[in-house]
């Protein structure tokens, strides 16, 4: 299974792309920088996209790549996401006043986009792939996604602070080979991350504590104005063997 890591930051600059991953180069999970970061050849290649919440660094991208492939592949846009989630684009984002409404506009008898719903904790095929969705503990309703094929899983927590489920149902996996996990704030805001819903280097040290599989940790969402400071504290947790440069990577699990 490959995972290129499009986007790793919360926070967007020049060299800094919000939070998506292209997974063996047809499912997209979260949309932060999709146009941003592929060509027009390598879109049009997507036909799923996992939407993990409804928060605008996990779904920027999601209304230009709409547009783009409008008309230029053969099969329908799908969109995978919670209720809530969709709720959320239908109602804020593709609802014609914001951005058309793709799902409602037809191309050679087929809408260019449709919505799919997810049910936490249960499992469905997707682009080759087995895609388990998994609640966490953030501002709005997220799913964490568990995504594995018939050799190896791995991982995506998105946002998420201390948390306790992913861990215990990660426990259980036996073909889980990494991690990807959100890791936001310095610890001198501690609180500011409790309250938005994210991880800081202390808080990720103790709530990797609940896992005990020995697996790749790779952290992302990191603020830019913290990266230097987060990646000194991870080390000072005793987590120096994380990863923290991610974006841009490709990795084969």
């Amino acid at each position: 299974m490959k995972v290129r890591v499009l986007g790793a930051y919360g926070g967007n600059t020049k060299r800094t792309y919000l939070t998506n991953f292209l997974i063996n180069d047809v499912l997209a999970m979260d949309a932060g920088c999709l146009t941003s970061t592929l060509d027009l050849e390598e879109q049009y290649r997507i036909r799923n996209v996992l939407v993990s919440h409804s928060h605008m660094d996990h779904i920027t991208s999601l209304p230009f790549l709409a547009d783009n492939v409008f008309g230029e592949t053969d099969e329908t846009l799908k969109i995978w996401a919670s209720d809530h989630v969709i709720q959320c684009l239908k109602k804020h984002i593709f609802n014609d006043v914001i951005w058309p409404d793709f799902s409602s506009i037809h191309y050679e008898g087929r809408p260019c986009i449709s919505f799919h719903s997810l049910e936490a904790f249960h499992s469905y095929t997707i682009a080759g792939l087995q895609i388990t969705p998994i609640p966490v503990n953030h501002l709005v309703p997220t799913f964490a996604f568990y995504v594995e094929d018939a050799k190896s899983g791995f991982l995506f927590t998105s946002d998420t602070t201390t948390t306790d489920r992913v861990w215990s149902e990660m426990n259980g996996k036996e073909k889980l080979k990494a991690i990807i996990v959100d890791c936001s704030f310095p610890n001198s805001l501690n609180d500011l991350a409790l309250k938005s819903g994210h991880m800081t280097p202390e808080l990720l040290a103790a709530d990797l504590k609940k896992l005990n599989r020995d697996c790749r940790i790779l952290v992302y969402h990191a603020k830019p104005s913290f990266e230097s400071q987060l990646k000194q504290e991870l080390k000072d947790a005793g987590l120096g063997h994380i990863q923290a440069d991610i974006q841009g990577e490709c990795f084969e699990f």
